[in-house]
């Protein structure tokens, strides 16, 4: 079965460190950035990412991208 897959919809996402909760476990807050292009490189939304990164009073423990795609049988 053939699947092809229609890009819907990206986000770009700053995972960065919000301290420590009661228990000693390490927090994290999401800065989530709607409407990233889907035809915007990796490479790209990397550069932009990095410059918001600049831009943070919090330290970044991690960049992502958050895909949105729907499947359809061929």
């Amino acid at each position: 079965m053939a699947v092809t897959t229609t890009s819907l919809s990206s986000d770009l996402v700053l995972v960065m460190d919000a301290g420590t909760g009661a228990s000693g476990q390490p927090l994290s807050k999401n800065r989530i950035f709607k409407n990233v292009k889907t035809s915007a490189t990796n490479e790209d939304v990397y550069a932009v990412a990095q410059t918001l990164v600049g831009l943070q009073s919090k330290t970044n423990n991690a960049i992502q991208r958050r895909d949105i795609v729907e499947l359809e049988e061929e």
